[in-house]
């Protein structure tokens, strides 16, 4: 019997990246000699890239809430969560009956509806238990390449660990689809604040720049600006790095927990 299983959450705004992620993380991990739980909380989902070890599709059926309520795809989702919820004890068991070393879960793609219900914090406290949990939170290249989209990637970034409680570790996702200049850049912002604020200074103007500063200025007295990590779930790089991270989390002696 496994004594402690490693729980990592993936987060992020929808088509973030976080699917494929969740597969190409579990093909790295595994390729390493350990051995993975996959777990699907995306109850809309309909082909995702990996095979789900545990799976919500088989507690709540989305299909049928959409239609049985007249829901729209949103609410439909709002609903099945909230359905789901009662299942959590099942959902644990399944996973601690695989006895693996890690478990991925693949949280819903609308992020939002997600972690801002109470479905969403009552799901992710009831499937870690007592077990050591992460949340890897994902910034999609596409927002984050500008300056205000980094620091307003950052923000939500800020909501949701408020949300869960958990240790989070951002990630660059789909760095491929940028230059190496601007991935560089992207990083330095996460580990030299005044580079963002001098990035902002150059590129908002007028209120947005205003907002920006009072939001940098309030992530410095929060301590919760940290470092971004770039890695390509196509590419499968960055992955050791993370690991790294990952390491230092659930050791107990790492400054994720912000």
């Amino acid at each position: 019997m496994v004594l402690s299983m490693f729980f990592i959450f993936l987060v992020g705004t929808a088509g973030s990246g976080k699917s494929l992620l969740t597969a190409s993380l579990e093909k790295w991990l595994v390729g390493s000699d350990l051995s993975v739980t996959v777990v699907n909380l995306d109850p809309g989902v309909e082909s995702p890239p990996y095979t789900s070890d545990v799976d919500i599709r088989e507690y709540v059926d989305y299909g049928e809430v959409m239609r049985t309520f007249g829901l729209g795809p949103n609410g439909a989702l709002v609903a099945s969560l909230d359905m789901a919820v009662g299942h959590v004890d099942d959902l644990r068991e399944e996973i601690i009956e695989t006895e693996r070393d890690y478990v991925l879960v693949d949280c819903p793609g609308q992020m939002e509806l997600f972690a801002y219900r109470n479905s969403g914090p009552l799901m992710v406290s009831g499937l870690r238990g007592d077990d050591p949990a992460v949340s890897l939170y994902l910034l999609d290249s596409n927002i984050a390449r500008t300056a205000t989209g980094y620091l307003s990637s950052m923000l939500l970034g800020v909501s949701i660990n408020i949300r869960f409680g958990l240790p989070q570790q951002s990630l660059l996702s789909k760095p491929d689809i940028l230059t190496e200049d601007e991935v560089e850049e992207i990083v330095q912002w996460g580990e030299e604040v005044y580079l963002l604020g001098d990035a902002l200074d150059q590129s908002a103007d007028g209120l947005v720049r205003e907002y920006s500063k009072s939001i940098l200025e309030m992530l410095e007295n929060l301590d919760t600006v940290t470092g971004t990590i770039p890695v390509s779930a196509k590419n499968m790089t960055g992955f050791d790095i993370l690991y790294g991270e990952l390491q230092r989390v659930f050791s107990g002696g790492d400054n994720l927990y912000e």
